[in-house]
């Protein structure tokens, strides 16, 4: 077996008789009582309805490792002040500070894919995903994944009140960002949760795209960076939430049935303004990244450049709501051989958040884009090995 993007490539290169052109779908909204209803996912699945449990190694982070708290201000002051020469990046920052993360995070479809995805929202046909995706208060969020509990448990100041000489302040005419900020504390990042949440269903939902909206989840955090608002640990803890939140949305079967929905929705929807099937259609746009980039991107701002703290050798453990977000990449995998895939693809041991504490599972350490993009193989015997 191999993994999303390979497989695609296979595929494409097999001759393969005319179809005709996709036809034009008829849209239509869920049922007002779809959107309405409660459902077992409005909560984390984590102790107390929240996500606290998963980056609660906070604490002792905080506590035990100075060095790796004074790293975390320089390398979010470096980010900050990097942008100064870059107007491109600071309305990007701003845009997805803003914007309809809908809208923002459309380019990781590639650039015509991204463009007939904007055109179909702005003709309002995509009602389903809309009501899902759409604003900061999109139904596919969750109660609990605004990260607001754990922000004042943890009750850390932001980077821009920390050294508020040494960071530069991007704004844009209207927005009082900074101002709305000031007493919101900073770990975890609730923007990155946001895009990592959002991010990680499209990876589920339209897997031949998975790398590419993961990277485009990163970037909406690193983005939180440099306006210097939030420090690394911040967006990294809330890729975890974000990831986690995911998670829960995508294990509960009837809320599945909604994301399902909206990923038949934008598939119809996008075959038929390109003509073709969507890997076709995705082998002859540009791209956000490749395969290659994105997994680049994904790795270093899993760490962003932090030393490790923690054992180098601690087995992974992968949290059992996780295993089933690679499942529509790898659907003949069982549960067990999916978890093996996610075990191997691993990022190392030891990095901050990671948490080894006996019994618990290493959210910090999950790589999706390399699952995603894995070479995977079974033995006759069921065993899976990750080239």
């Amino acid at each position: 077996m191999v993994g999303v993007a390979a497989a695609v490539a296979a595929t494409l290169s097999l001759a393969a008789p005319a179809q005709a052109a996709p036809g034009r779908p008829t849209p239509s909204p869920f049922p007002v009582s779809d959107l309405a209803r409660l459902y077992a996912s409005d909560i984390s699945s984590y102790p107390g309805g929240v996500y606290l449990q998963p980056v609660e190694t906070f604490t002792a982070l905080r506590r035990d490792h100075p060095e790796v708290m004074a790293r975390n201000l320089e390398t979010a002051v470096a980010i900050n002040q990097s942008a100064a020469d870059d107007p491109g990046l600071q309305r990007r920052a701003l845009a997805d500070a803003h914007d309809d993360p809908l809208q923002t995070m459309s380019d990781a479809f590639g650039v015509r894919l991204g463009g007939h995805f904007r055109a179909a929202l702005a003709a309002g046909r995509l009602p389903k995903t809309t009501a899902l995706f759409s604003d900061h208060l999109a139904r596919a969020g969750g109660l609990a994944n605004a990260t607001l509990v754990e922000k004042y448990v943890f009750g850390y100041e932001r980077p821009f009140i920390v050294a508020p000489e040494r960071i530069r302040k991007y704004t844009r005419a209207g927005a009082g960002e900074y101002d709305a900020l000031g007493s919101n504390p900073s770990f975890p990042s609730g923007h990155t949760s946001l895009f990592f949440w959002r991010g990680t269903l499209f990876a589920s939902m339209l897997p031949e795209l998975a790398p590419q909206f993961l990277a485009r989840a990163s970037e909406g955090g690193f983005h939180r960076i440099v306006l210097g608002v939030h420090y690394p640990l911040d967006v990294i803890g809330g890729a975890m939430v974000g990831q986690a939140a995911a998670a829960d949305r995508w294990n509960d079967p009837d809320f599945r049935r909604l994301l399902t929905a909206s990923a038949t929705e934008i598939r119809k929807e996008l075959e038929w303004r390109c003509g073709a099937a969507l890997s076709v259609c995705i082998a002859r746009d540009t791209p956000y990244a490749t395969d290659a980039e994105a997994q680049t991107i994904y790795e270093q701002r899993m760490t962003y450049g932090f030393g490790r703290v923690a054992s180098t050798t601690h087995p992974m453990v992968v949290p059992r709501q996780a295993v089933d977000l690679i499942a529509s990449a790898y659907p003949r995998l069982t549960a067990e051989q999916r978890r093996q895939v996610l075990i191997q693809t691993a990022a190392p041991a030891g990095y901050p958040l990671d948490d080894q504490r006996p019994g618990r599972a290493s959210w910090q350490r999950l790589d999706l884009v390399r699952a995603y993009t894995a070479d995977v193989t079974v033995g006759p015997d069921g065993r899976v090995t990750v080239r």
